[in-house]
């Protein structure tokens, strides 16, 4: 028996040599096993993490302004002049800084800004650029005469509307210095300027100076010794006179008395004399600069005389509206602009409580005025509220200076904006909206006996508004830029005919161009 166990042993010592590869083969299963199922373990808190992971805000964390915020910059009081509304609540500015809005043509400025203003604002004085065949008037003059109880001044040289005419000659400030016995300083130049406005593209343009020097010098002798022709149409009479009267007209600026009229006047004596090519130019520009105030037409009439004060805005809120037809704006666009001038300069002379505020619609197509740059520098304080309606960057650039518009968007408390597709406007709103820091992650795959899996986090500085963004607000939405808070507003544009009681206070303006009224 003993002999017969002691065979067996080296059979066991066999089996259990054959098996020791499979127990280590399995030993190695069960290891690597328990090893994916950690990394999955692993994997999957990792994923977790980083699902929860919130930005760190190293590299920014701006955002879109709220109602909080909003609420903090005063723009939910229901005074001022309106803006749009966010989440239900209408916002105002009541601020007395300037204000600039950039939209397409067609995209409503008028239903959402200028009309609902025009049935909210009771508290200032209103100066209303009417180019569009007097719209505005026409929807709104009944409620503020009727309803709010303010005066309503038409100016409407070509009698739109069946509505009176009231005469304003610009040049009337020159006669009241003189009345006044003060002294003409950079007035008739700011005038001249006004008539012949410099194009930013013109280069040196020593002609277009050279005309002006001659309206200014023109306009000043006939404020103090021609005061009957010291108007736009006497301009037109002057650089229009044969060469007989031009030479006498000369000879009595050269001998007014004044001496520094006298001077200027005997310099352009001298290029009349000696360089007549030179002066001829400059004749001729003038000539075509004063062309809309020909003795006798529309516009000589509509500035023959002085029929309003525009120190009377400073005293009770009075509605003017300028009133042009769209088929004539390139005509009458100086004329505007120099009723612009004028009122602006007559309002900051006079003192009294009540604010203006000039809704300039079509800015872009009206020429540069003196002082429109005055306002936004200066006339702050003297109760004077210029609110720009353009198109848009570029359009702006084409009448004023790269730097001008600078300053204008510069100065402006309020910049709201609809339709952006100004490559440079796309870059300053994703400027202006601030950076906000981004989570990013990645994934790294391994090989080997056991593939792994890494997944690595990082964080990256993104604008809070990218073009896509600002691209893709649509219509019925604006972006407001509000100086002094940090957030970029976006919010809704509201249509004066889904507010009460705007919608039935603001007249149908389709029915003015159906002829209905």
């Amino acid at each position: 028996m003993r002999i017969a166990r002691e065979a067996n042993n080296p059979m066991r010592i066999e089996q259990m040599a054959a098996f020791l590869p499979r127990l280590f083969s399995m030993t190695r299963e069960m290891d690597r096993a328990q090893r994916e199922e950690e990394a999955r373990e692993r994997a999957a808190w990792q994923q977790y993490l980083m699902t929860i992971a919130a930005p760190s805000g190293q590299l920014g964390d701006g955002r879109l302004a709220t109602l909080d915020d909003l609420k903090a910059a005063g723009l939910l009081e229901t005074s001022g002049l309106f803006l749009g509304a966010q989440q239900g609540r209408m916002l105002f500015f009541s601020g007395d800084g300037h204000l600039l809005t950039y939209a397409r043509t067609g995209s409503g400025k008028g239903r959402d800004l200028v009309l609902p203003n025009l049935a909210h604002i009771r508290d200032r004085s209103l100066i209303v650029v009417d180019v569009k065949d007097g719209e505005n008037c026409f929807a709104s003059r009944e409620h503020r005469g009727d309803g709010l109880g303010s005066p309503c001044i038409y100016l409407n040289p070509f009698n739109l509307l069946g509505l009176p005419n009231t005469r304003i000659n610009p040049l009337q400030v020159l006669i009241d210095i003189v009345l006044d016995g003060g002294e003409i300083d950079t007035q008739a130049d700011e005038i001249a300027q006004t008539i012949r406005p410099m194009n930013p593209r013109e280069g040196d343009g020593w002609v277009g100076k050279g005309s002006v020097r001659l309206v200014s010098i023109r306009a000043e002798y006939a404020a103090h010794f021609d005061p009957a022709n010291c108007t736009l149409g006497g301009l037109w009479k002057f650089v229009n006179a044969g060469n007989d009267e031009l030479e006498r007209e000369f000879q009595l600026m050269t001998s007014c008395g004044i001496e520094g009229i006298a001077r200027k006047a005997a310099a352009m004596a001298a290029t009349y004399a000696d360089a007549p090519k030179q002066f001829e130019a400059y004749r001729s520009d003038a000539i075509e600069a004063l062309a809309a105030f020909e003795v006798g037409k529309t516009l000589d009439r509509a500035t023959s005389a002085h029929d309003f004060d525009f120190g009377r805005l400073k005293h009770e809120p009075c509605t003017v509206y300028l009133i042009t037809p769209s088929d004539k704006l390139g005509v009458a666009a100086p004329w505007v602009s120099l009723i612009v001038n004028y009122a602006i300069e007559a309002i900051a002379r006079e003192r009294g409580g009540v604010r203006t505020c000039f809704l300039l619609d079509e800015f872009p197509q009206l020429p540069p005025a003196p002082a429109i740059l005055k306002a936004l520098r200066l006339y702050r304080g003297k109760g004077i509220q210029l609110w720009f309606f353009a198109q848009g960057r570029f359009s702006m650039e084409g009448r004023w200076s790269q730097d001008a518009v600078k300053e204008i968007e510069d100065q402006a408390s309020i910049l709201n904006m609809t339709g952006i597709e100004d490559p440079s406007m796309m870059r300053d709103v994703e400027r202006w909206s601030g950076n906000r820091t981004i989570v990013t992650r990645g994934q790294n795959i391994g090989g080997g006996a056991v593939e792994s899996a890494g997944i690595n986090r990082g964080e990256s500085r993104r604008p809070v508004l990218q073009a896509e963004d600002i691209r893709g607000i649509g219509a019925g939405r604006q972006i407001i830029k509000v100086a002094g808070l940090p957030q970029l507003v976006v919010c809704d544009r509201l249509p004066f005919y889904a507010v009460d009681p705007w919608k039935v206070q603001i007249g149908d303006v389709r029915q003015l161009h159906q002829g209905a009224f």
